[in-house]
């Protein structure tokens, strides 16, 4: 069956407040995934069981609340992880084990969100052309690569001969 895809339209970012203290999610199923973290709390199973969200939670006699902080329509899961990390870093929660995938950490994303991310950041700069002296038009990364090749070597030679 396929994967359901996701509308990241509809991106809530959301705070987990246990006592004193405080951690921010987000997602695009509110009811969804705070039935998940309820499951983490009670599910000695669950592999998530032992983080420090869920463990302040038990704590504190199971008193928690999970409350909307802010709707944010976005395009994809790297804007809403950079969002999430925002408020995370705007409200000081202490409860996320690491940060919500900005620039520097990428852990939340995984490889592939980094990498969409660079790709994204760095398009201008790849697809900028210059003209090489044999008359080709070559992206600019490319030119050192360019100059190495049979066909940049052989131009040059037709110039030579011309002249």
């Amino acid at each position: 069956m396929p994967k359901k895809s996701i509308d990241f339209q509809k991106t809530v970012i959301y705070t987990i407040k246990t006592g004193n203290s405080l951690y921010v999610g987000s997602t695009t199923n509110f009811t969804q995934r705070k039935s998940g973290h309820t499951n983490c709390i009670t599910n000695e199973n669950k592999k998530n069981y032992n983080l420090k969200l869920y463990k302040a939670i038990r704590a504190n006699d199971n008193e928690w609340s999970m409350l909307p902080h802010s709707k944010f329509p976005c395009n994809d899961k790297i804007e809403q992880t950079i969002e999430e990390e925002r408020i995370r870093q705007l409200l000081k929660a202490d409860l996320n084990v690491r940060s919500c995938g900005t620039g520097i950490n990428f852990s939340a994303l995984g490889r592939r969100g980094y990498d969409k991310h660079y790709w994204t950041e760095t398009k201008d700069k790849r697809n900028q052309t210059v003209k090489c002296e044999c008359g080709c038009n070559v992206a600019k990364q490319n030119l050192p690569r360019h100059k190495r090749s049979k066909k940049h070597q052989r131009l040059i030679q037709s110039q030579i001969k011309d002249k």
